[in-house]
């Protein structure tokens, strides 16, 4: 097999050094912190119905923090990442930076709830909780993504992307928002099985669907 023209890690740390000097970026991290001390700010309730809340709104930030970043790459380090790497190889490259950031921001999102939700909650709350950023903003990943093989504008990503989430929040069935509050936002837990069932599987189908959908764009491009 022949090795690469540009290592695959070096490549990663190329596309994490450019995530990290996008002004979009940092805006998406901000309005994530913000909304987490807005939550928090008062008494948010138990901790499981707080984080399902915030974790459902992640979907739609962590889209627009890896659309930001996908838009601060240019087409030319792209296509040089993509000749040099691979196809399929160039597609993980563009979602290791919006990995680590959809990371970051699960587990913030988990700590603001362990250090100021003053109510208790069990051990497997935590985990739930984390369980849920992350697979809500796993769909907002592979979205971004999906935009970005279409080629599409920053201004007709955004619309997409807020179409999406109203579409999620309102439709029954449709990961990650809609069945992640019927599942978890109550403090009863009255939610039958199958729903929580598919809280958790849905936003994992959606991700492999939307992640599919992406490569085959891309392996139309020139």
């Amino acid at each position: 097999m022949s090795r690469r023209l540009i290592p695959v890690s070096r490549a990663a740390r190329i596309g994490v050094a450019t995530a990290a000097t996008s002004r979009a970026v940092l805006g998406a991290s901000f309005t994530w912190l913000a909304l987490l001390v807005g939550v928090y700010a008062a008494d948010a309730g138990p901790p499981l119905p707080a984080m399902a809340t915030t974790a459902a709104v992640l979907f739609p930030i962590a889209a627009w923090a890896t659309a930001a970043h996908l838009a601060a790459t240019s087409d030319d380090l792209r296509a040089v990442l993509t000749a040099a790497t691979g196809r399929p190889v160039a597609l993980l490259l563009d979602a290791v930076p919006a990995m680590i950031w959809l990371i970051g921001a699960a587990v913030t999102g988990v700590a603001a709830a362990t250090l100021f939700d003053p109510h208790p909650a069990p051990p497997v709350h935590w985990v739930l909780g984390l369980a849920l950023h992350l697979l809500s903003g796993l769909v907002g990943v592979a979205l971004a993504l999906t935009l970005q093989a279409l080629r599409q504008t920053r201004g007709g990503q955004t619309l997409t992307i807020l179409a999406a989430a109203l579409a999620s929040a309102l439709v029954p069935f449709l990961p990650p928002i809609r069945p992640l509050l019927q599942a978890w936002s109550a403090a009863d837990h009255p939610a039958g099985t199958a729903l929580e069932v598919w809280s958790l599987l849905g936003p994992l189908v959606l991700t492999a669907v939307l992640t599919t959908l992406a490569g085959l764009l891309r392996r139309r491009w020139p």
